[in-house]
């Protein structure tokens, strides 16, 4: 072999080069801290958050209520909390994992799947119980943005490589601890929990970004997201339908 076809001859491979993704500046995660640490104070105000009166006056999720028709308790039920300390972790919960799933998926698309997921983890909680039921608190939507990290990180696991395995798998066993932390603490509504991480999956994983790289050729190549609202709005439309159906359903079947 001569001097010319030595491996240590070989021309360098090209750099590799590493584009930005598209971040969105958070906004709905700041905007719905404020508002359920708002809401746990004037429960405070009006005789304390764990008062069962004051929680279905503000609007918890209780069963007897949506059956005579207040179907909105399954919406405003997302924005109460029962005591300082269920109100401190989903606060945080949502701190660390809203600002991320927002940055990624864009102000527009995270509060739609909030919202959504939130209304699907409190109808799983009254269509399995009915009259029975009596909650309140985020973390049905919650559980939503879990869901939605899930949904991310296993559909970018290749791209991300083992960073994206790895916080698949991250996030895999904290949905594990929590639902079996739910499933042996009493007091925990764990239906909402599964409903809201669901939904949260679904929508998540439909609405994730699809990343492409154009001017590739160019100086300034970039990675752009594929993925809106705007070419996914059968996604929202769907969810509403089968929510539409399961509120229909429910209170049928416990009416």
């Amino acid at each position: 072999m001569n001097d010319f076809d030595h491996p240590a001859d070989a021309p360098p491979p090209p750099p590799t080069v590493r584009l930005p993704l598209p971040l969105s500046k958070p906004f709905f995660t700041y905007i719905l801290l404020v508002i359920i640490v708002v809401v746990w104070l004037l429960m405070e105000l009006a005789g304390g958050s764990t008062d069962p009166v004051v929680l279905v006056t503000f609007g918890a999720n209780f069963g007897p209520a949506i059956l005579d028709g207040e179907v909105w308790r399954l919406f405003t039920s997302m924005f109460l909390h029962i005591g300082l300390t269920h109100l401190f972790f989903n606060a945080y919960a949502l701190f660390i994992f809203g600002l991320e799933m927002e940055r990624l998926y864009g102000p527009d698309r995270f509060i739609l799947t909030y919202i959504l997921a939130g209304l699907f983890g409190s109808l799983a909680s009254f269509a399995a119980r009915g009259p029975a039921v009596f909650s309140a608190g985020a973390s049905g939507a919650i559980f939503g943005v879990i869901g939605m990290n899930l949904a991310y990180f296993m559909l970018h696991r290749s791209t991300f490589g083992t960073f994206g395995r790895q916080r698949m798998m991250n996030t895999l066993v904290i949905i594990g601890i929590n639902l079996v932390f739910g499933f042996t603490v009493p007091g925990i509504d764990n239906l909402a929990h599964i409903g809201g991480l669901v939904a949260g999956f679904a929508m998540g994983y439909a609405l994730a970004p699809r990343y492409q790289v154009v001017d590739e050729y160019t100086l300034f190549p970039r990675v752009v997201d594929t993925v809106s609202l705007l070419n996914r709005w059968w996604v929202p439309v769907l969810a509403l339908a089968v929510l539409s159906g399961g509120v229909s359903l429910s209170l049928t079947i416990w009416g």
